[in-house]
């Protein structure tokens, strides 16, 4: 496996050899920077998957700290996958293809990965874009894609947290996490219920110890495999482990953070830096923030422009990037090869677990675990026989004393730090003359966080709808560390054309950190022209043109939160190409465009998947539009056979197996109302449909209800329900339908926008998301000895409390089935009947 993948001449460390052999993946691996983590773990799930594909879950999930480490996982990872593809080792079809691998990057074309849960699949992302989609609140994903994004993760995974110590809050949330799951199947199993595949962590680093990963729900992991560089065969990881990495103290230290001394500073680390360079390899320098990169960057390539030397390229890497422009200076240090004649200005975001090897080093004082890792990326290879030359910039060094100015200062200056970790890492630096790893002291004590997550806080996530204000329940502080957390935006030129909502492409979307996000929009908000805009989730199409503000958006008026992603118009400004985000307001950017596909995507076979996502509104029924019409009878019975495809795949027991069956048969039920079937008709432009003959599928685009807000899956639900005779038993499958298009799920209430029923008799009636009170809902042919025998809705299960036709309420039935199942179980069902909907409405697109 090891030499199909990387090559005939690599030969597994003995680690990574015991990694493939062993029956299951340890929790806890620690291994030196550069001893080969990635391969190994990952090339020891492929040897899992080939020998015990029914006891190795199906897909493997890369969770890591940076963006940078994301795309370099990605490349080396389809990379591997070809090679055992070309190499014809896995005749049964057990091992994902390059195909299969996807980057979480948001986005309107972020979705392929949910959509064949069957197919085994290596996921790669930052633990903002994956936990948070493991809480079900994805940053820059579509709020009725959150729960089958969380019942995919969930379910049948292998989970790997790498560089641990970086994790910040996430940390606990991924052991939180771990011990729920754990204790969700221990349920099912005493309950004799079925309980799905299981999933597993494994959390790795070169810095790392188990006992940071117990939290009050769960235990430090005993599965712990250590690699000792003395206990292995092959000499070069002893090698790799004693390279020379010459530590000393910079001189270019700054005096002050002042705005005067900052660029005093930048000045004499610019010169520095060049003068330190050796010809024909890489000088690394790592400052901690993105603005200080940028003026560093600044600075050195104006002195070497204005050299008459051969120059070194010039990179410059941080997380504030749009796609393209970040791997475009990738791309400088990646194809420059070893002997690299490069100087790389970055941010922390180069260091975690970033292929690179430097010759010279420079990096500002941060915390220890962080050190660590930064003095792994010189002489990363061993290749310099003497030594590489480690330069530390003693960040607060000129602030000596313990008066309250002195104090202030240090704080600012170590942002984003802790004063006191700096302080801390200084301690540990003083003694130092070389940094190789066998020289380095253990990793210490680590901040407990601040804030666990706990299984109520789950169980209230589940819960999908915003509140009545429109807000969600903020979850960054069990993401990231609350001075490391970002919204996401992207630009467009307003006023757009057409009346479709413009949505993100991945390559459009930058991260913007919210405290810089903050002083941007406010100083913009001084115009009269709003320039920031969110999504409207009650948005409705007008008739006729656009105004100025963008369709299915509204002025952005509050204050920035984590995950938040905007559409700004690019008279804001505040990107430039060759630095990323600026928010400087003449650095107008040029808008992306939307239909670029994101890396790695545009030519594979599922590039299709995922880009009819749902709609963001609650008012959109875009996978209603196929372009041809089709009848209602035809889609229940595509849908079914889908489902029972798809169950057979995952090889489900029978049990759920009818569950997911029976909800597919009556899913698009409520398409039958009348408002729907109106809205069918008007769409036909000029086709021809016999009268009377039920439509699921229209032909025009963009149609909207006649009743605002019309939900169909509710009307689908409350049939069922009184076909079951509002039996309890009926509930799960009630619950799987409603589900289905993720906008009707736990709460059954009218939308604050939404106006009560208008017509003769009816005043007072009941009403929520388009449906009313009384509505008649016409006889229809369900398959499978199945029918719905035709009559009136009744909305009185939205009430709390006990109703003697409808019995419970809904709210206390949805909540019931939480608490039973679990909101992994849950999830996963609910993933199964919309995956069994969309794809069969692809393939009714394509007749």
């Amino acid at each position: 496996m090891f030499e199909a993948a990387l090559g005939s001449s690599a030969q597994p460390y003995r680690w990574q050899r015991a990694l493939a052999e062993d029956g299951d993946l340890p929790e806890v691996l620690i291994a030196p920077t550069g001893s080969g983590k990635t391969a190994g773990v990952t090339l020891a799930w492929l040897c899992h998957r080939l020998r015990r594909p029914e006891s190795t879950p199906r897909r493997l999930v890369w969770c890591l700290p940076m963006r940078t480490l994301v795309d370099q996982t990605n490349s080396e990872v389809r990379r591997w996958l070809g090679s055992l593809e070309n190499e014809g080792l896995d005749p049964g079809g057990v091992l994902p293809r390059a195909d299969d691998v996807h980057v979480l990057m948001g986005g309107v074309d972020s979705g392929r990965w949910v959509e064949a849960p069957e197919r085994p699949a290596i996921l790669v992302g930052t633990q903002d874009m994956l936990l948070s989609r493991a809480l079900m609140r994805g940053y820059a994903s579509s709020r009725a894609a959150w729960p089958m994004e969380f019942g995919v993760l969930h379910e049948d995974t292998q989970w790997v947290f790498d560089e641990v110590q970086l994790m910040g809050a996430g940390r606990a949330t991924s052991a939180q996490l771990e011990a729920f799951r754990r204790h969700e199947l221990a349920r099912a199993s005493e309950e004799g219920r079925p309980s799905g595949r299981r999933c597993r962590s494994l959390w790795v680093s070169a810095t790392l110890e188990p006992e940071w990963l117990e939290t009050v729900d769960h235990a430090a992991p005993t599965k712990v495999r250590r690699v000792d560089p003395a206990a292995e065969d092959d000499a070069k990881l002893r090698k790799l482990v004693r390279a020379p990495k010459h530590l000393s103290r910079a001189d270019d230290a700054p005096e002050s953070p002042s705005a005067q001394d900052e660029k005093a500073y930048l000045a004499r680390l610019a010169n520095s830096v060049v003068d330190a360079h050796r010809a024909g390899h890489m000088t690394l320098v790592i400052v901690n923030q993105v603005k200080r990169a940028q003026g560093l960057h600044d600075r050195v390539s104006k002195i070497l422009a204005a050299s008459r030397d051969p120059a070194p390229a010039l990179a410059l890497l941080h997380s504030r990037f749009r796609p393209a422009d970040r791997k475009r200076e990738m791309d400088k240090i990646v194809n420059t090869g070893a002997q690299a004649d490069i100087i790389v200005i970055a941010t922390q975001a180069v260091e975690a677990g970033v292929d690179i090897s430097a010759a010279v080093m420079f990096t500002e004082l941060a915390p220890w675990a962080s050190m660590v890792q930064r003095f792994g990326r010189a002489n990363r290879r061993a290749e310099l026989a003497d030594g590489a030359d480690v330069f530390w910039i003693d960040l607060l060094g000129a602030l000596e004393g313990d008066d309250k100015k002195v104090e202030k200062q240090a704080v600012t200056m170590s942002r984003p730090y802790e004063v006191e970790d700096l302080r801390e890492a200084r301690k540990q630096l003083a003694s130092l003359k070389d940094v190789a790893p066998v020289h380095l002291p253990g990793p210490g004590d680590i901040d407990p966080p601040l804030r666990v997550l706990r299984r109520k806080d789950l169980d209230d996530l589940f819960d999908t709808d915003a509140d009545l204000t429109g807000f969600d329940v903020d979850i960054s502080p069990y993401v990231r560390d609350a001075d490391d957390t970002d919204i996401r935006v992207f630009w467009r030129e307003l006023p757009v054309s057409g009346d479709a909502p413009p949505k993100p492409s991945a390559q459009e979307l930058c991260a913007v950190p919210i405290g810089l996000a903050r002083k941007w929009i406010k100083a913009k908000r001084k115009l009269s022209q709003p320039l920031f805009f969110v999504r409207d989730p009650q948005w409705r199409r007008r008739e006729g043109q656009p105004g100025s503000t963008p369709p299915g958006w509204e002025p952005f008026r509050d204050v920035p939160f984590p995950g938040l992603t905007l559409l700004v118009d690019v008279r804001a400004g505040g990107y430039l190409k060759s630095v990323g985000f600026t928010g400087d307001p003449k650095h107008v950017p040029e808008p992306v465009d939307p239909s670029e596909p994101a890396p790695d995507t545009a030519a594979s076979p599922m590039a299709g998947y995922g880009q009819d996502q749902e709609a963001e509104g609650h008012d959109d029924d875009t996978l209603s539009e196929s372009g041809i019409p089709i009848h209602l009878v035809d889609h229940l019975r595509h849908v079914t056979d889908e489902a029972s495809l798809l169950c057979e795949a995952l090889g489900l027991e029978a049990e759920t197996r009818e569950l997911v069956i029976r909800a597919a048969r009556w899913h698009d039920l409520g398409k039958a109302h009348e408002v729907f079937q109106d809205t069918m008709r008007r769409g036909l432009d000029g086709r021809s449909v016999p009268e009377g003959v039920l439509l699921a599928k229209t032909v025009g685009k963009n149609v909207r209800h006649g009743r605002a807000y019309f939900r169909h899956e509710l009307v689908s639900a409350l049939a069922f329900l009184v076909h079951e005779d509002w039996l309890r038993g009926a509930d799960l499958s009630a619950y799987l339908i409603a589900a289905h298009h993720g906008k009707v799920r736990l709460n059954l209430r009218a939308l604050p926008r939404e106006s009560a029923p208008t017509d003769s008799g009816r005043t007072g009636a009941r009403f929520a998301r388009g449906v009313w009170e009384g509505d008649e809902l016409p006889a229809v042919e369900l398959g499978g000895t199945e029918r719905w025998e035709g009559g009136n809705l009744s909305l009185s299960i939205m009430e709390l409390g006990w109703d003697e036709v409808t019995k419970e309420s809904w709210t206390e039935r949805t909540r019931e089935l939480l608490a039973r199942f679990g909101p992994f179980r849950l999830a996963w069902l609910e993933t199964l009947v919309r995956v069994a909907d969309r794809r069969a409405s692809r393939k009714e697109g394509r007749v």
